[in-house]
């Protein structure tokens, strides 16, 4: 694999980490600069950061009392 071919798949994990943690509301920059250095190891983490609401199952910040999604109470 060439420089390039792992400079392609970096940015792919960097752009991930940063969509995916704004869906979830962490802070984009910050996961997509974890996204550049650690690839898919800052994406794997990304998705298990968080808990369940109780009602409709979304993953929410686990600080949340209150669903984004469904608006239950946590």
């Amino acid at each position: 694999m060439s420089f390039n071919d792992y400079s392609l798949i970096q940015a792919l994990f960097a752009i991930g980490c940063a969509l995916l943690s704004e869906r979830r509301g962490g802070s984009p920059i910050i996961w997509f600069l974890l996204g550049v250095v650690f690839g898919p190891i800052a994406f794997a983490l990304l998705l298990t950061n968080g808990k369940r609401c109780n009602k409709c199952q979304s993953v929410i910040p686990k600080e949340a009392t209150v669903c984004s999604n469904c608006r239950g109470e946590q």
